[in-house]
């Protein structure tokens, strides 16, 4: 029991507040705070309220359970363990693992240019987590740690990292899905010495700038990236597949330990014969263009078949050459697709009779050959080949005169026989077409992922501010690992809070969870005293705050 003692020092009367306890048997005491003289005690008492304090807010939430997440899978020292020991360099108090754990918490919250990370690592509790002064992290800080990580060395922390988390979370890896997405960058044309950044088909539509190409793969029910693949913006979808394969299996084997239990998933733009010939363990989607006679077949025979997850499809499975092998194909049918290529195909129906129109304006000026061309050009446009006819003759005061009309019979066709309909392909023998469709719709989680890549609230991999090949792939690497920490937090979120939303509300809960900083201005010398409080909150934000660790210790 504590008790209040008095003693002299220097002739001068002091109290302190002492416990006793024994030690070897013997007692003793221990002193559990110096109260000082009788005036210090009276005086601190009055003027317990009257101590002038400085008082600020920052945000903890988020950066305290990332960061916790990030201490746990030991993440900054992964990545100094893959560095060649006279490089792992420290800069401003960090060795080069924690500069990237920083930006990688950085672009997890908030996605923005070195630049402007020191103003948004002030507002939050990130530098007392990680003991570093925000104004000193500079954008030539992070390009000098950056400089120092290999790009040789990436996929291997990448890969140690996965495996890490597959084995904490017990992860039966059976179901991957895979794909491919791109994302444009403002590096100048002029700008010779990067090899990535070039032009292609931009999928946001800028193809007036270069691009990167990026190729990621999932797991299916978790949504876990397991591994990516940072390429050129001008290589195709089919030759990327064929390049990231070998490397990826080889990776995934060791992850599994049972290769023939994986199941790869990917689109149609990657299933060409070439990447088909060999492969095991896959299911895809076949280009419907390619396979209308099959598609029509299959149109009469659909019949209903229940997915795993409860949900009625229509489909029909039977057999056929596909690269050269007997494979199993299923054709499913979805409403929803159906609807959505009705809908653009009346679309597109409305720009080109338009352009007719405006056409027919102009065709008693045009020769028969200038007709002819701009509606060769109006009509290769999708499905417009063989839905739109046209007949084009000499006028009878000189130009031409243009007539249109629809094919009924192919639009029939369209309609009844080819919209809606998805061809898919696997060598899975052993399944049925419920669990080949159910495989399929599993490549939703990567495209979710890619939406999540680009959400410019969190994790967006633009902006992108380096021109170079080494910085744009670490700048990849911090964007994936920033999306695996956030994904694992979501999935633990679910499971120990029975959180409902998605990952960008759960780190908008967990940053509305604040500190208050106070530090009280006695006018004496030596380091003030400083005071952590965490705010008021929401029951339920603080339940789900204490289950994911986002609450930090307050001294």
């Amino acid at each position: 029991m504590a008790s209040l003692q008095a003693y002299q020092s220097h002739g001068i009367r002091y109290y302190r507040i002492v416990e006793s306890f024994r030690n070897n048997g013997k007692p003793s005491i221990r002193v559990l705070a110096h109260l000082g003289r009788v005036d210090d005690i009276l005086k601190l008492h009055q003027d317990h309220h009257a101590v002038p304090f400085t008082l600020s807010s920052v945000s903890v939430g988020a950066v305290t359970a990332l960061h916790h997440l990030a201490t746990e899978l030991n993440l900054s020292s992964r990545i100094n363990a893959a560095i060649t020991p006279a490089h792992v360099q420290t800069r401003d108090g960090l060795t080069v693992g924690e500069s990237v754990l920083a930006a990688i918490l950085a672009r997890a919250c908030a996605p923005r240019s070195k630049r402007a990370f020191p103003d948004w690592a002030k507002s939050t509790y990130l530098p007392d987590l990680m003991h570093f002064f925000a104004p000193a992290l500079s954008s030539q800080h992070f390009w000098d740690q950056m400089h120092a990580l290999p790009i040789e060395a990436l996929p291997l922390i990448e890969q140690d990292l996965v495996s890490e988390v597959v084995r904490r979370e017990a992860l039966q890896i059976q179901a991957l899905a895979y794909d491919t997405t791109n994302f444009h960058t403002h590096i100048a044309s002029t700008n010779s010495k990067p090899l990535l950044p070039q032009r292609g088909h931009n999928k946001q539509g800028r193809h007036d700038l270069r691009q990167l190409g990026l190729a990621l793969i999932v797991d299916q029910p978790s949504q876990l990236p397991l591994a990516h693949s940072l390429y050129a913006g001008a290589r195709s979808d089919m030759r990327t597949f064929a390049d990231f394969l070998p490397s990826i299996r080889q990776r995934l084997r060791a992850l599994t330990g049972q290769p023939e239990q994986l199941t790869l998933v990917f689109d149609a733009g990657a299933s060409s014969r070439q990447n088909l010939k060999g492969l095991a363990g896959y299911v895809t989607a076949l280009p419907p263009s390619r396979h209308a006679a099959l598609l029509s077949e299959a149109s009469d025979q659909l019949t209903e078949v229940a997915l795993s997850t409860g949900v009625v499809v229509k489909a029909w499975r039977t057999r056929r050459l596909i690269a050269g092998e007997q494979r199993e194909v299923v054709v499913a049918y979805s409403p929803k697709l159906h609807a959505g290529q009705v809908r653009g195909l009346g679309q597109t129906m409305a720009r080109a009779t338009t352009e007719i129109q405006e056409l027919d304006a102009d065709c008693a000026r045009l020769s028969l050959e200038a007709v002819r061309k701009r509606m060769k050009k109006i009509c290769a446009r999708q499905y417009l080949r063989k839905l739109l006819e046209y007949e084009v003759t000499a006028g009878e005061a000189g130009g031409s005169r243009l007539r249109v009309w629809c094919n009924g019979e192919e639009y029939r066709r369209l309609d009844r026989r080819y919209f809606g309909l998805r061809l898919l392909s696997s060598d899975r023998a052993e399944w049925g077409a419920g669990e080949i469709v159910a495989a399929y719709r599993g490549q939703s989680r990567v495209e979710a992922a890619f939406r999540d890549l680009k959400n410019p609230g969190m994790l967006a991999i633009r902006p992108q501010f380096h021109w170079t090949d080494q910085k744009l792939r670490v700048h990849a690497f911090v964007c994936m690992m920033a999306y695996l920490l956030v994904t694992l937090l979501h999935r633990r979120a679910r499971q120990r809070a029975a959180f409902a939303g998605g990952a960008q509300g759960l780190l908008t809960e967990l940053a509305a969870i604040r500190c208050c900083r106070m530090i009280d201005q006695t006018g004496k010398r030596g380091r003030p005293r400083v005071r952590w409080q965490v705010e008021e909150t929401e029951p339920e934000r603080l339940a789900l705050a204490e289950a994911l660790n986002a609450l930090p210790k307050m001294n």
